[in-house]
């Protein structure tokens, strides 16, 4: 069988599971391996810190690897060094590393999301920043309100809407970039007063996005992707939470047939999934009732409580007459090795 090589964590965890047992323990590996031979793959474990791709032994072989949400991400940046330099090394890295790098990271994935060609992304317009200093040249420029978005966090979380630039500067001061530590801010000081002309370091560096608002939305959807199977829900946006679609609760969401998908939507989300050229993604799309928008997407260590069973009693396959309902028959483990069995043997 051909070999698949399978990178995890300290821990020895892969992947992302919702209800996994332990808790935060990812896939199951008996059964991500037995998954993966059923569709003729020999799947081997190796840890991230086991691997040493200057031996020589890395160039074509396959390489699927974990992500991580670690406290400050300071794992995932050993995973993302580890990553590279297997793609230099020539191993086929499954999703690429760009998609690495965007896991977790509103900011690049917001750049990627740039170069998707316009009639897939819905014309939504951003500017990114790397210090309140650059948003404050343009913050007068922006049709309000828009959408702040810090570099990290899930589940809504670190987004924010600001009505009008005082509180878009207030908004990116307080919740979004954070203030230098009072010693950096002092030696800053003192070198001006050393330093005549000297222009002192941002006391506010902290990447960011602003983001147009779309006025009206009472609810987006969340697709996954895997190969052909696509899982569907409808996300509501609840009071309490203003604007806000994600984080409100799987189990106040609607699934399947249930999400009441509009014509077209699925079509519209296959064409990006199609362009990001991966095995699985996650795609937050909205609909104003004329125009479908690309929110957002993950191609890596993505929430997968919308393939349980217990949620998505169907989900909706790809053929070439359009999509089909098919009954859910749940597992994770087998879903995503379907999904590069999938992306592995299309032609092309």
């Amino acid at each position: 069988m051909e070999k698949i090589y399978l990178l995890t964590d300290y821990k020895g965890h892969f992947g992302s599971k919702h209800d996994d047992v332990p808790y935060r323990s990812g896939m199951e590996l008996h059964k991500l391996k037995a998954a993966f031979s059923d569709y003729g793959y020999d799947a081997e474990t190796v840890p991230f810190s086991m691997v040493h791709p200057g031996d020589g032994t890395w160039a074509g072989k396959r390489v699927l690897y974990t992500s991580t949400e670690d406290p400050g991400l300071i794992y995932k940046q050993y995973i993302e060094d580890v990553v590279l330099a297997l793609s230099y090394a020539g191993a086929e890295v499954i999703p690429r590393f760009e998609f690495l790098r965007a896991n977790n990271n509103k900011v690049f994935m917001e750049l990627m999301r740039e170069l998707v060609p316009e009639n897939l992304k819905g014309n939504i317009t951003s500017s990114h920043f790397g210090t309140l200093e650059e948003m404050l040249t343009m913050k007068e420029k922006f049709s309000y309100p828009v959408v702040v978005k810090g570099h990290s966090g899930a589940m809504g979380r670190n987004v924010f809407l600001a009505h009008n630039a005082k509180e878009l500067q207030k908004t990116v001061r307080r919740k979004v970039v954070p203030l230098s530590p009072m010693k950096l801010r002092i030696k800053e000081y003192l070198r001006q007063v050393k330093h005549r002309g000297y222009q002192r370091d941002s006391f506010s560096r902290g990447r960011f996005i602003v983001q147009e608002f779309i006025p009206g939305l009472t609810n987006d959807w969340k697709v996954y992707f895997f190969g052909e199977r696509a899982f569907v829900f409808y996300r509501p946006v609840f009071p309490e939470r203003i604007f806000k679609a994600s984080g409100g609760g799987y189990d106040n969401y609607r699934y399947g047939e249930d999400a009441e998908a509009p014509p077209g939507m699925l079509d519209f989300g296959w064409e990006v999934f199609r362009k990001l050229n991966v095995p699985n993604a996650s795609l937050d799309i909205a609909w104003d009732g004329s125009r479908f928008y690309l929110l957002e997407f993950q191609c890596i260590y993505f929430g997968t409580a919308g393939i349980l069973r217990r949620y998505s009693r169907s989900y909706f396959q790809k053929t070439e007459k359009g999509w089909r309902v098919v009954e859910n028959e749940g597992g994770v483990e087998k879903v995503y090795a379907g999904s590069i069995a999938w992306f592995i043997n299309i032609p092309g």
